[in-house]
């Protein structure tokens, strides 16, 4: 391996990266798992996490395209794109809520930090709102009588119900925003999404999200992103809170010497804030495969 990758290596630890997930009271088999950077291939490693249980949680890179803004621009710029994929492996276990950031700084002390230009999917939103009626009945009563007489109350009970009748609504949300992290001046470094379950239907968050990020560089120094992830996991309705374990995955490294990727389409890298981010974003709650079913 050359030096100037095993110096970056050594640089790479100045800000601590964590992994937190809410798995099994114990960590199920796979849980701790630490994803790191191949000492052989140590730049824009493709997994950036993988947790593996009760819940799967995964997080990949999908594309990675170091350039320009645009033509006559004096900065540089890099499109990254990740796949998200939540997924249950036992019953009763869903996930109820997902916070992941992504903070990206030089390698190096003093290194110019990356900007975090746009994000896809960005902003508040609300996907596969539901909707139900609830009614609630109120009974009102009294007792209208006489004056005892001989130890006998005599009346009559009077009474009425009044319904009420409503209708309520709920969805799976979705936030994503720029942010600063570690600092409180200049434009944000950081990329964040929550993902929160219907709490109405329980139905978990979507199996899969696909995210894009546009930053921009003030020169072509290799640099790094520190992956965060926290997911909330609810078992047999509720009964009991997982607690998982911490572990820590190693930041991702990027170096803009190295050419797109242009897996998902052929980008122009002299143009990246032309790129459509809403188009390479998306959000999946299921995957059906069709003509399952073979007759003999």
């Amino acid at each position: 391996m050359p030096a100037s990758d095993t110096d970056d290596l050594d640089e790479v630890y100045e800000i601590e990266e964590e992994f937190d997930i809410s798995l099994s009271p114990t960590g199920d088999e796979g849980s701790s798992f630490r994803t790191a950077n191949d000492p052989a291939s140590l730049y824009q490693r493709q997994n950036v996490t993988e947790r593996k249980g009760a819940v799967d949680v995964r997080c990949q890179v999908v594309d990675v395209v170091h350039g320009l803004p645009h033509p006559e621009a004096e900065v540089f710029a890099t499109l990254i794109v990740l796949r998200f994929s939540f997924s249950s492996r036992k019953a009763g276990r869903r996930i109820l809520e997902v916070q992941t950031s992504l903070e990206f700084a030089g390698c190096k002390a003093g290194a110019a930090c990356p900007e975090v230009i746009n994000i896809a999917p960005h902003g508040d939103m609300v996907l596969v709102q539901t909707s139900q009626k609830e009614d609630e009945k109120l009974s009102l009563g009294g007792n209208i009588g006489a004056p005892p007489l001989l130890g006998v109350q005599a009346g009559v009970n009077l009474a009425w119900d009044k319904s009420v009748s409503r209708e309520t609504t709920d969805a799976t949300k979705l936030i994503g925003s720029m942010d600063l992290i570690g600092r409180n001046y200049g434009n944000a470094n950081s990329a964040s999404w929550s993902l929160v379950e219907n709490r109405t239907t329980k139905t978990g968050v979507p199996t899969s999200m696909t995210a894009s990020i546009l930053l921009n560089r003030e020169d072509n120094s290799p640099f790094k992103c520190i992956f965060k992830l926290h997911a909330t996991v609810d078992w047999m309705s509720s009964i009991e809170k997982l607690v998982g374990s911490r572990s820590r995955d190693d930041p991702v490294l990027f170096d803009p010497r190295i050419k797109p990727t242009n897996r998902l389409q052929v980008y122009d890298h002299e143009a990246l804030d032309s790129v459509n981010l809403e188009r390479l974003a998306n959000v999946t709650f299921m995957t059906v495969q069709d003509n399952a079913v073979k007759h003999i």
